[in-house]
């Protein structure tokens, strides 16, 4: 299976109110499947491209790459420090949460007048 991005040109099957083969631009992607814009399709197929409205969801295993945009290398000490930076700012706040401390709501408020 390849890994596709957003932005990369694919090729899938015709399905549904398609009765060709057409290719487009991905525009998301799921675990298993890809969400493409269609762009290039056959004449006949204009009335289901609009009631499909320009998109598809397709299975990642049945599209083809046709051209793909520049990867870049995903950098595992980022991904760490986020990881390490997201824990620290949710215990700061849970420490700040505990340390606040909450007026009940039963307490009634001296009014003098």
């Amino acid at each position: 299976m390849a890994d596709f991005e957003i932005g990369d040109v694919v090729k899938g099957k015709k399905f549904g109110p398609l009765e060709h083969d057409f290719s487009g631009v991905v525009e998301k992607v799921y675990t298993n499947s890809i969400m493409v814009s269609i762009q290039d399709f056959d004449p006949a197929d204009k009335s289901g491209v609009n009631e499909l409205n320009g998109r598809a969801v397709i299975r990642q295993k049945e599209a083809k790459m046709i051209k793909a945009v520049p990867r870049v290398e995903k950098d595992d000490e980022a991904d760490e420090d986020k990881e390490t930076n997201t824990t620290s700012k949710s215990t700061k706040s849970a420490s700040k949460a505990k340390a606040t401390p909450k007026k009940k709501s039963s307490e009634k408020i001296n009014k003098k007048g």
